[in-house]
């Protein structure tokens, strides 16, 4: 009897080692750099382009000074970080690069936004001729500590906003700007659960785990099965039919379809989990919306 209360002691006691040790690594793992951009001004009305029929890629235009053109960057709350591609930015002479970091200072809309530390990310180069320059992701360290509206009725961003927006402030509630990612609250099917907001994740409306989409997708729907690309990794989606809704503050939105993604890594799935998400949130289930974010006060309000 001793010998098995010493071995269930000695049992519960790794247990604790390994949650404590698999927080830590995810703590680690998932813990941006400090945010190395200096913003200033507010941006006024951005438009917004799409890529492709499904909307799969909201771009943005930005400028460098004294250069005519036009450049895109793909924003992407879901990266912690604004970044270049490397293939894309070398002929730039705006852009000096310097032991694998980009320094230079570029314009979106009237926002400034500057730093001698971007990241560069090696982006596989395509065989197609590029009709519209997309040279890098503007992420998440450009709405920390600062308000952001997007607008997806009207096709509009602004960004650095100085107050809140008619409309918005009997409709704010509470959300988590953690690790610089935006963490939301609703409702579904009853329960309150977590959502990664991921606008690279454009052209889909709820993506989670296999457990979950077989648990709240409609019987006997047709799945659609696709190759995705997310960065240099190809991904397999299984998209199906949903007839759910989730509830924000207020405000309804219905969830039409949701999918579930083969090739995301194992530690991507295990920091969803773990922290104990849903899943993610693409831009698809906000097309009728609008959404105020002030990773300041950690507010967000979304509209009709």
């Amino acid at each position: 009897m001793k010998l098995f209360k010493k071995l269930a002691l000695g049992f519960v006691a790794i247990l604790v080692l390994i949650v404590v040790g698999g927080y830590i690594y995810f703590d680690q793992k998932f813990t941006p750099e400090e945010n190395y951009l200096t913003v200033k001004n507010e941006s006024g009305i951005i438009p917004i382009t799409w890529l492709g029929n499904e909307k799969n890629v909201l771009l943005l235009p930005i400028h460098f000074s004294g250069n005519p053109e036009t450049y895109y960057l793909q924003f992407d709350t879901g990266s912690p970080y604004t970044v270049f591609y490397s293939n894309q930015i070398k002929n730039i002479k705006e852009i000096s690069i310097n032991n694998e970091k980009a320094e230079t200072s570029f314009y979106i809309g009237k926002t400034e936004i500057s730093s001698n530390r971007f990241k560069i990310f090696t982006k596989e180069k395509n065989e197609e001729k590029d009709t519209i320059k997309i040279i890098g992701t503007i992420g998440c360290d450009v709405l920390e500590d600062r308000k952001t509206v997007i607008n997806f009725k009207s096709n509009q961003v602004v960004f650095n906003l100085n107050q809140i927006p008619n409309g918005f402030k009997n409709q704010l509630f509470d959300f988590k700007f953690k690790k610089r990612r935006i963490i939301i609250s609703g409702k579904l099917k009853g329960e309150e659960r977590k959502f990664l907001y991921d606008s690279g994740t454009s052209a889909y409306e709820l993506l989670t785990y296999k457990e979950e989409w077989q648990n709240l997708k409609t019987p006997n729907s047709k799945i659609n099965i696709e190759k995705a690309q997310s960065w240099n990794n190809v991904l397999t989606t299984y998209t199906t039919d949903c007839n759910e809704n989730i509830t924000f503050k207020n405000l309804q939105i219905p969830v039409k379809q949701i999918t579930y993604v083969e090739g995301f890594s194992d530690a991507q799935f295990s920091m969803m989990k773990f922290s104990g998400m849903t899943g993610m949130l693409g831009n698809k289930i906000f097309l009728s919306n609008s959404i105020f974010i002030d990773c300041g006060d950690n507010k967000i309000g979304i509209i009709d």
